[in-house]
This record gives structure tokens, sequence and C-alpha cells, in this order.
């Protein structure tokens, strides 16, 4: 009887020691799962690390790259660029019979091509080019300025573009400077964005002015408009044919343009001829 309570309490101690053991195993798995995962979690961050450096070196690269494009753009004298309109006529200028333009940079702004004159595509769309890039000058003078559906685009060749409401390209001259096929004036719709988009920039500038207390007399353009008309001409009534009004128009145009050009630009970046 003794050494049978002696062999029960062996072997109620084995169960226990085996139980502990069990405890003890997947205590052990336990741990070495985690370990695993700690292994792979070091192993993923030595790579995010290895990662970052090389972003980090890309990255300082790139800002190392703009900088240099900065100080080689703060080089560029944009303000070098010139513009001289001239909209008055005194004596010695072209007279009617071969032609009377406003000029911007010494070239013919106009509607329609005058061979009388000897005004062809290839002028009326270069000038039409220097009014283009005298909008966006003058845009980039102004960064708060954002056109709500007018884009131009003046150094394309042969002419300017413009783009409305992001859909719609057209031209400000003629996609050829050649031939007899195409319209012997620029596209009146062309003009009438054009317009629009001087309008919105006058009128930005003009708020600007005000908010800034700096509104004067010579804020104001010389000819009012609004994105559809101008010296209270709606050019969206006018005809193709109407070669006399639109003509006015331009001229119009080309006097605003000339007041932009003194009202924002620096004396040294415009030149105007009066």
């Amino acid at each position: 009887e003794a050494l049978a309570s002696a062999f029960h309490d062996q072997e109620e101690e084995l169960r226990i020691l085996q139980s502990l053991m069990q405890d003890q195993n997947i205590r052990s798995r336990s741990i070495s799962e985690e370990e695993d995962r700690a292994m792979e979690s070091l192993n993923a961050l030595e790579i995010d690390t290895h990662t970052f450096g090389e972003e980090s070196h890309l990255v300082t690269k790139q800002c190392s790259d703009v900088m240099g494009e900065i100080d080689a753009l703060s080089k560029v004298q944009l303000s070098s660029i010139p513009f001289h309109i001239d909209v008055d006529w005194g004596e010695g200028v072209r007279t009617q019979t071969v032609g009377r333009y406003p000029t911007i940079n010494n070239l013919r702004l106009a509607y329609r091509v005058n061979q009388k004159a000897g005004l062809g595509r290839k002028e009326i769309c270069a000038a039409w080019n220097q009014a283009a890039q005298l909008i966006t000058f003058t845009s980039g003078l102004n960064p708060s300025f954002s056109s709500s559906n007018v884009r131009i685009i003046p150094l394309s060749y042969p002419c300017a573009k413009i783009v409305f409401e992001g859909q719609s390209v057209h031209n400000l001259g003629w996609e050829a400077l050649d031939g007899e096929d195409e319209s012997p004036h620029v596209p009146s719709l062309s003009i009438t964005l054009f317009l629009a988009l001087l309008s919105e920039l006058s009128d930005h500038i003009i708020n600007s002015s005000e908010r800034n207390g700096a509104l004067h007399a010579s804020t104001s353009p010389p000819f009012p408009m609004t994105t559809t008309s101008i010296d209270s001409v709606d050019v969206t009534c006018l005809g193709d044919t109407d070669t006399a009004s639109w003509s006015s128009v331009v001229f119009c145009i080309a006097v605003n343009l000339r007041w932009l050009s003194q009202l924002v630009l620096p004396s040294d970046v415009r030149q105007v001829i009066i």
C-alpha cells in the first residue's frame, strides 16, 4: 500500500512536469515566433532605411538642381523684353492708301491683310504674337490673376493660340502663311477671346489697385471694355465682313494694350512711341 501511494505521487508529479513542459514548449514556440516577427520587422526596417537613404539622396539632388535652375533663372533679365506700341499718327506716317495701323514693336496689328499696304499674314501673325506675349508677361507680373476660361499660348508657330475652356484651340492668325485658300482676316472668334482675356486681366489689375489704395486716373483703360465689347461695340454682333468695325476694334485693343504696358510694366521694359 505504501508503494502504491508513492507510485501515485510520482505519477502525479510526472503529470505536473509534463504539463509544465507542454506550457514551456508553447511559450518557447511563441517566443520563437515573436523573434521571427521581430527579425522580419527589423529586416523591413533596414530595407526602408536603405530606400529612404536613396530617396533622400535623390531629393537632395533634385533640390540642388532646382536651386541651380532658380539661380540661373534669377540671372535672366525678363524685363529686357521691349514692347513698343504706337497708336498715334503724325506727319510723315503711312497714309490711308498704303495702310495706317497701330503697331507693336514696329509690326502692324490688323484684322485683315492689305496687299496695297504690303501687309500680309506673316506680319499680322507676328504682331498678334507680340500682343499675346504682352498679355502673358503682364499676367506673370500678377500671379494672383487667373482667367476663368481663356488661356493664351504666345510662343507658337506660325501664330499665337488661344485655348477656350480647355477644349477648343483657336488661331490668333493663320495656320499657313502662304496660299490663297484661307480667309484674308484673323478669325473674329480669336479676337473676341483675346478681348475677353484682356478685359479680365485689366479688371483684375484695377481691382487690385483699388484694394491697395493705388487707384488713380490712368488706372482706367482709355476704351471701356467687357469680355464681349470695347468702346461700346459688341463684337459678338459684328460680321466677319465688317472690316471697318473690326479694324476699329483692333485699334481700341491696341490703345488699351499701350495703357496696360504703361500701367504695369517697368519703364525699362516698355518704350511707348507717341
